[in-house]
């Protein structure tokens, strides 16, 4: 399993998709990714689309601005 694949998998998993996470996302997404990887962030923003997986870095906007 890639390290984006885990990372997408423990957000799916929990339901949540940390800030530290969305970075760590860029990094790995940085030049080396594979069909295997793609896949798996196109799961990630299927997740965050339909609500299944909540952004935290969008809740701590919200939050902010209330």
């Amino acid at each position: 399993m890639s390290p984006i694949d885990q990372v997408v998998q423990k957000a799916i998993c929990y339901g949540y998709l940390t800030t530290e996470a969305e970075q760590t996302l860029c990094q790995y997404f940085d030049g080396n990714c594979n069909l295997h990887d793609i896949t798996a962030l196109t799961m990630l923003q299927r997740a965050l689309s339909s609500g299944q997986v909540k952004r935290r870095s969008q809740e701590s906007k919200q939050t902010c601005s209330v």
